[in-house]
């Protein structure tokens, strides 16, 4: 049985991970009306989400504090992605991978989109303030080594090739997914997400594995 303690814990998590959706939720609906980061309000952003300013400060220090959840919530997702536990199973000769690996590209390129404003805010804000910077490269940094270790288990599994420098492949191809996302898909209609997914899937995938997708 929980303890009292816990429960208090465990309400207090479902609080914020609600707190946290809403706010996603509210800063986007106003962004994508046309607002900045920057010129929003604390004020403004907590009464979109049907927050007092009071309880704002509760969970979040500042908007630089909550651009940091938001963002490491949505970029965490993008992280998640399951063609990496595929890839490290040491399937990667396995034809049906390669769909799994576009079907993931196509995830990751809708996740962008569908945020892309978040992100952004998350982008323009590292280009003048130095702690964000730093915390965004950190965060992207977490996705890199994980790819990096799919790679080094891929290469040990013999699916993977060898010759490759893991954290400087992983580096790139991370990277460079994720400029293309921010510069392109903004500028960018819709229809065109699904070749640029292709593409990712197709340059990831002879980059790194031996044997050829279907």
């Amino acid at each position: 049985m929980a303890t009292p303690t816990r429960r208090t814990q465990a309400s207090r998590a479902d609080r914020r991970a609600r707190m946290e959706r809403d706010l996603l939720e509210a800063t986007e609906r106003l962004m994508n009306d046309g607002a900045t980061f920057t010129e929003l309000s604390i004020d403004r952003l907590a009464s979109e989400a049907g927050l007092s300013r009071a309880t704002f400060y509760v969970y979040f220090e500042d908007k630089a504090d909550l651009l940091r959840r938001l963002a490491a919530q949505v970029l965490g997702e993008l992280a998640a992605q399951r063609w990496w536990s595929v890839a490290a199973r040491g399937d990667a000769g396995n034809l049906s991978d390669a769909g799994d690996l576009r079907d993931s590209c196509e995830a990751i390129v809708a996740r962008y989109r569908e945020h892309q404003v978040l992100i952004g805010a998350a982008v323009e804000m590292a280009a003048y303030t130095p702690d964000i910077a730093a915390w965004y490269r950190d965060l992207i940094g977490e996705i890199v080594a994980g790819f990096e270790d799919v790679i080094r288990r891929g290469q040990a599994a013999g699916t993977i090739r060898a010759s490759l420098p893991a954290h400087a492949t992983a580096t790139s191809l991370v990277w460079m997914v994720e400029r293309t996302c921010v510069q392109v898909l903004p500028h960018s209609p819709v229809e065109d997400d699904a070749e640029l997914a292709r593409s990712f899937s197709q340059i990831i995938w002879s980059t790194l594995y031996l044997a050829e997708p279907d």
